[in-house]
């Protein structure tokens, strides 16, 4: 994480308070991570998997259901004496899906003495509150918020501190990222008594409506690509009216189908635009997985995959003007064939004349 943003929300880091700052946290303000590398040093990611009753409303009186909220352990690295507990805020997703995708928690663990906890979103993966039900309608969805999730983080952290001999007077930090990132933060502001720092990355913890200008998120993913290479973002910005020229008639449609060769051919504006959609979110997820090492987050990509793709169009660029450049060379050489054999048949016209 190259690009990880830290989250001073630390009352006692604030300048001209002189309050001990945990050993933990110094180590964490003190790390140096290299953004050069392409490769990330081969960490074995070893887990326990484990489940915590929680409850389904944590605010109200009328619901004493619970649910099992699935969480991962790994402490290979972690010290009583001097050591931390840092806690990821899991988000949108299977929790072994975000655990083996979180390299820096892995990376900084073995520095920081550290036990490492992921914690499942309620309603992701196997922590679903009502089972198979949990999606059926809005009575059951009504559960699904940041502030249950934030206090299903809370509830878990005091059962560690209660149940984990050494736990209960090591510092927690909590991190994540997007989604994750912004309920560390919110998580640091609610609950500073739980936890005493915040790591969170490529978190828009004020993306609300009438807080922020509402694309501001675009303006970065569009920086992201101009970032990576002289006229990517203009390349892809000029695509989306090329679309809108080619889909005006039904010979746009099909010829712009067949080019993409999709599944279901285009046949009204409504299908264009599930298209342009359906682009537009795979350049923003790509923005988003633009590390600067290999993943498997969404899908195997290797290191900066925006660079890559532009130089894989560069190249599939430069082919495709290659083959142009021989088939007109071809074109011409059949047409000096034509011509060559048009002005023999005049001259045997002429000698039979």
């Amino acid at each position: 994480m190259g690009r990880l943003v830290l989250l001073l929300l630390l009352a006692f880091l604030m300048p001209g308070l002189a309050i001990p700052v945990p050993p933990a946290l110094k180590a964490l303000s003190n790390l140096h991570l290299s953004t050069s590398f392409t490769s990330r040093s081969s960490v074995v990611m070893k887990y326990s998997i484990h489940y915590f009753e929680q409850k389904i409303d944590h605010f109200g009186f009328k619901n004493d259901k619970t649910f099992n909220q699935r969480y991962l352990i790994a402490d290979q690295h972690w010290r009583k004496e001097g050591g931390s507990i840092l806690f990821y805020t899991g988000n949108e997703g299977d929790i072994i899906w975000f655990c083996n995708n979180t390299g820096f928690m892995w990376d900084v663990a073995e520095e920081l003495k550290a036990m490492l906890v992921f914690a499942e979103h309620r309603y992701y993966g196997q922590s679903l509150p009502f089972g198979a039900d949990s999606f059926q309608d809005s009575r059951h969805l009504n559960f699904l918020t940041s502030e249950q999730a934030l206090a299903d983080f809370a509830e878990l952290i005091k059962h560690l501190k209660r149940t984990i001999p050494g736990a209960e007077n090591q510092p927690f930090i909590a991190l994540g990222g997007s989604y994750g990132g912004m309920l560390a933060a919110w998580f640091r502001m609610k609950y500073p008594h739980i936890v005493v720092g915040a790591l969170a990355a490529s978190a828009p913890i004020w993306q609300f409506e009438d807080i922020v200008p509402c694309g501001v998120f675009m303006k970065i993913v569009t920086t992201d690509f101009k970032r990576s290479g002289p006229n990517c973002s203009e390349s892809i910005q000029s695509s989306w009216d090329a679309i809108n020229r080619l889909t005006r008639n039904g010979t746009g449609l099909d010829w712009l189908s067949e080019a993409l060769h999709l599944c279901t051919p285009l046949k009204n504006a409504q299908d264009v635009q599930h298209l342009k959609d359906w682009i537009s979110e795979t350049w923003v997820n790509l923005a988003m997985v633009d590390y600067p090492y290999e993943s498997n987050f969404l899908q195997p990509l290797p290191a900066w995959p925006i660079k890559e793709e532009e130089e894989a169009e560069e190249e599939e660029g430069e082919e495709e003007e290659a083959e142009e450049e021989v088939e007109e060379e071809e074109e011409e050489e059949k047409n000096e064939e034509e011509e060559k054999k048009k002005k023999k048949t005049e001259r045997g016209c002429r000698v039979e004349m």
